[in-house]
């Protein structure tokens, strides 16, 4: 699989597919750049508390709506957190072997042609597998210098994450069952549609 494949199914959802820069005409990808850059400027300024930034903001997100999630994607943020948790400051090539073993895994749980709703789960699988891993390193480390209390409170925290796990595989596994049949309601007579 491609880079290019890669990012187009590990893309988050409801963010769309970015500009083919191939199919662009010689200008558009200069534009494109000065669009960044801007949209970069607006951004500092917006972050300053500057409200004047915000309409512009909107509009070049509203012509250019992959933009939003080239510039803050809160998933991939907290990941990023729980990745800074488990690995060293310094610690480049870790880190970014697990961002791509997480990118590998999302695509692996959502599957080959995944609906929005599994796309969706998958993201959820994930991000519970790693706070399993986080909570079940942390617990383990700490085992020998925690009293019986502290012990109970790390063992909560690892069973409450290991709950959401699983409950997001649960729900993963229920949607690919029923599959793309929708039920609907209609002046109290039901119609079954298939997709």
């Amino acid at each position: 699989m491609t880079t290019q494949n890669r990012r187009e199914k590990g893309r988050p959802v409801g963010c769309p597919a970015p500009p083919d820069l191939a199919a662009m005409s010689k200008s558009e990808p200069e534009q494109r750049r000065e669009t960044v850059s801007r949209l970069e400027e607006l951004a500092k300024k917006a972050e300053k508390g500057d409200r004047k930034a915000v309409p512009e903001i909107r509009e070049i997100l509203e012509q250019s709506p992959d933009l939003a999630w080239r510039f803050t994607d809160v998933g991939r943020v907290a990941e990023w957190s729980l990745i800074e948790k488990i690995t060293k400051e310094k610690d480049l090539a870790s880190k970014e072997m697990i961002s791509f073993q997480l990118e590998s895994m999302r695509q692996d749980v959502a599957g080959s042609s995944p609906s929005s709703l599994e796309r969706l789960l998958a993201e959820r699988v994930v991000a519970s597998w790693l706070q399993v891993q986080l909570f079940e390193g942390l617990y383990i480390q700490n085992m020998d210098k925690l009293t019986i209390k502290q012990a109970d409170y790390y063992q909560k925290r690892l069973d409450r994450a290991h709950s959401r796990q699983l409950s997001a595989i649960k729900t993963l596994a229920q949607i690919r069952k029923l599959g793309p049949a929708v039920q609907i309601n209609i002046a109290e007579k039901q119609v079954n549609t298939a997709g």
